[in-house]
């Protein structure tokens, strides 16, 4: 006896349902990209003052603008910013190593 066969019939909709999945997820990738880099250009507009403030100088957001378009420019900001903060509490720690131990308690 020959076993019946029944075609998988639900295989080409669930590989339409995945690709729509996909397609879905790269438009949303692309629309969080242009957000995002519409964010940096505001940043871009900002005085060196207010950069400052936030941890930035201005050849970090133009360096983030020169990245390419799939690199997310607002994660290379926060990621100069962090670099840039711990750099100055090393030189911070360091320079209170340097001073006498009567004048760092008297900077407490």
């Amino acid at each position: 006896m020959t076993p019946h066969v029944i075609p998988d019939i639900d295989r080409p909709f669930s590989f339409i349902a995945r690709a729509a999945a996909w397609l879905l997820q790269q438009v949303r990738a692309v629309l969080r990209a242009i957000e995002d880099r519409r964010a940096v250009l505001h940043l871009a507009e900002a005085d060196d003052r207010f950069l400052k403030d936030i941890g930035l100088i201005r050849s970090d957001v133009d360096g983030a603008l020169a990245e390419p378009f799939y690199r997310t420019s607002s994660v290379l900001l926060v990621r100069s910013a962090e670099r840039r903060a711990r750099a100055e509490a090393v030189r911070t720690a360091e320079a209170g190593h340097r001073l006498h131990p009567e004048e760092r308690c008297a900077q407490v």
